[in-house]
């Protein structure tokens, strides 16, 4: 994993490398909203003269740039890693009880999860509905197999090893432990399901993983050899084909940035309803909502330090307010520049309380790293030479023992006569050697 980082942090020869370093005339690096709005080059016509003309243009420059350009690739890639360490984390947490919670011999069976949807007529929806409880059909060696199948699943799509398939098997999994029994699930798991599936269709292997890894090494091996780029000959039969392999590139990457523009805008959709029903309630207005929710025997870790939060009431009610008013303003906030990262800010320390406070880690994690998508490539860029000089300042002990056992070890001179230095050069033998 280590040499995986080094190799793929800083890949400025990867052909979708274009939109993540597109930069404005003050030389700030775009972000994915910004970018998503923004257009390859600007008419001529002014919009008083010509309004239909002018929109026309706009419209089709911000087609081109979305078939063309790739955005938030490091983002995507964050994602990517963030989602699939969370749920293998969580599949290794329960492996001690996993076969009581989703097994064959689990109280909530595939029965009761059939009757609780109470769909028996809807034979379309058969598929579906066993796939959502595959877990727990046939016997336990089907189970534990398939368990360690979604264990080998989220280690390959960390790692980003054919991340268009593992990606797939990642949102399939997801879900199967999801449907599997809706009682043990949370909004964390709402949210990383949503996200699986939207990663699906994004290029979430083309930074830091061991895809672009392996294609930036096939392509040292092509130059090295003195091999050409690959290129579709002149005639018309393969022009045509050469036609058909840029549509499908176009579509993928138009699908690789309509799915982060829709992961953003889940993250928006969960803070601004989260804000609104937050709103209505007559605690939060009042500001003692936090206060009861510290007294609740289902979210106390640490009795104690709920007990002094809940005492400092004017500290709670002002957190309170602010996380309101945060929840509500952050969809408006993405469309400015500077204005959204104090949100997300705000926002990382609030589920890193809820986290610490009240225990629910999956969830206060799935935010978090649903917030990574807001946040421009020239951060990541930072963030990953950061990484790499501090693995390069390891130690590594296998190439220092291999090293000092070739080198080979200098003779020590028994008398100045014997050494082939100068005589000034000898160290010097006081009185008492």
């Amino acid at each position: 994993m280590t040499s995986d980082v080094n190799d793929t942090d800083l890949d400025d020869t990867d052909v979708n490398n274009t939109a993540d370093d597109t930069v404005d005339a003050a030389g700030n690096v775009l972000d994915t909203v910004e970018m998503a709005v923004a257009v390859a080059a600007a008419g001529p016509t002014r919009f008083r003269h010509q309004p239909l003309t002018w929109i026309g243009a706009r419209a089709r420059n911000s087609f081109t740039f979305l078939t063309t350009h790739a955005i938030a690739l490091y983002g995507t890639a964050v994602l990517r890693m963030g989602y699939g360490s969370l749920y293998l984390i969580f599949l290794l947490h329960e492996y001690p009880k996993h076969d009581a919670l989703w097994g064959p011999n689990a109280p909530w069976t595939p029965a009761l999860n059939q009757q609780f949807a109470n769909d028996p007529g809807l034979d379309w929806f058969a598929v579906d509905r066993w796939w959502y409880t595959f877990l727990g059909h046939g016997g336990k060696t089907w189970f534990e197999f398939w368990y360690h199948v979604a264990i080998l699943v989220c280690l390959l799509f960390v790692l980003g090893w054919r991340t268009r398939v593992t990606s797939i098997c990642f949102a399939l999994t997801i879900m199967a432990f999801t449907g599997r029994d809706v009682f043990l699930t949370d909004g964390g798991d709402n949210i990383m399901g949503l996200m699986a599936i939207y990663l699906a269709f994004s290029r979430c292997g083309a930074r830091w993983s061991l895809d672009s890894r392996r294609r930036r090494r096939q392509a040292a091996k092509r130059e090295a050899r003195g091999i050409p780029e690959f290129s579709w000959p002149g005639t018309p039969g393969w022009q045509a084909v050469a036609e058909l392999d840029r549509t499908r590139e176009e579509i993928v990457t138009f699908l690789h940035n309509a799915a982060v523009l829709v992961i953003a805008a889940q993250i928006c959709v969960v803070y601004a309803a989260a804000g609104l029903y937050k709103s209505q309630g007559s605690y939060w207005q009042n500001g003692t909502a936090l206060y009861y929710t510290l007294h609740l025997d289902w979210f106390r870790p640490w009795p104690g330090l709920s007990n002094f939060l809940a005492a400092q009431s004017v500290t709670i009610a002002i957190v309170a307010y602010l996380t309101v008013f945060v929840q509500i303003a952050f969809p408006f906030a993405v469309f400015s520049r500077w204005l959204k990262y104090p949100c997300l800010v705000m926002l990382v320390g609030m589920h890193f309380s809820i986290a610490v406070v009240m225990g629910l880690p999956l969830f206060s994690a799935a935010m978090m790293v649903g917030d990574a998508v807001f946040l421009p490539t020239s951060m990541w860029l930072w963030v990953g030479r950061k990484v790499c000089e501090q693995l390069a300042r390891l130690p590594r002990p296998g190439l220092y023992l291999i090293s000092k056992r070739a080198r080979p070890t200098p003779t020590t001179p028994q008398s100045p006569e014997g050494s082939v230095l100068p005589h000034q050069a000898q160290p010097h033998r006081s009185a008492s050697h």
